[in-house]
């Protein structure tokens, strides 16, 4: 009886290690490592699988204690080390979805920005500290949360550049007149407009058309200055 009851368990605990693998497998298709799934349903999503990792731990502790009766008590080992496979993913998820959340409130904070308070210079390190962050994690850095956070971050460090360049005083209304020219848009440059305005632009399509005009407009600025400068001497 001893020995049915051994092997019994044995193969309840091979079964409940398969279990756990394919709970493990089927972990990646949870909507949480998807980045339009949102800080709010992901961290819904995580406390789920929290609950669904104490009913695993729950089998593990009862299946280990018969385990250490019938003198088997390394069988339970691989299960263990998949719950705790499990309850490490879920700790980098959430910290992961908390800098989601952290990007996202600074990068709204952005937008709200009028065009003349913005301080590119500033911003621009900011969003360098965000992703330096967010390299270190050791998240899965295929996952579509991960990708989708770092190409926002990518589109920011992009951006940013760009508009350090038109903030330069050396832009005129002939060199904005150029650059709605090639975005199509009719932008008006005054109190109201905010850099929510000037992102829609999308410049990054354009980032060579910019770099240029900008270029120009330094070019000019400087010889500008320089017949000033003869002007005033004559």
């Amino acid at each position: 009886m001893i020995d049915n009851e051994s092997k019994k368990n044995l193969a309840n605990i091979t079964k409940h290690d398969e279990e756990l693998k394919n709970y493990i497998v089927n972990l990646k298709k949870r909507n949480f490592y998807r980045y339009d799934t949102g800080r709010e349903a992901s961290l819904s999503a995580l406390e789920t699988v929290n609950n669904e990792i104490e009913g695993f731990i729950g089998k593990t502790e009862d299946l280990k204690n018969k385990a250490i009766k019938f003198d088997h008590p390394n069988a339970i080992e691989a299960s263990q080390v998949k719950i705790k496979e499990v309850e490490v993913e879920v700790g980098l998820m959430q910290d992961l979805w908390d800098h989601i959340a952290e990007c996202q409130l600074i990068f709204k904070r952005y937008m709200d920005n009028t065009w003349e308070a913005t301080k590119t210079d500033e911003m621009e390190e900011e969003v360098k500290r965000l992703e330096r962050v967010l390299k270190a994690m050791k998240v899965d850095k295929k996952c579509n949360a991960y990708i989708g956070l770092i190409e926002e971050i990518k589109k920011w460090l992009k951006f940013l550049p760009l508009c350090g360049q038109l903030r330069d005083p050396s832009m005129r209304d002939r060199h904005w007149d150029m650059i709605r020219k090639k975005v199509k848009s009719n932008f008006v440059i005054d109190a109201n407009l905010k850099l929510f305005d000037i992102y829609n632009l999308e410049l990054g399509k354009i980032s060579e058309d910019v770099e240029e005009i900008t270029d120009q407009a330094n070019q000019e600025a400087k010889m500008e200055k320089t017949l000033n400068s003869i002007e005033a001497f004559w």
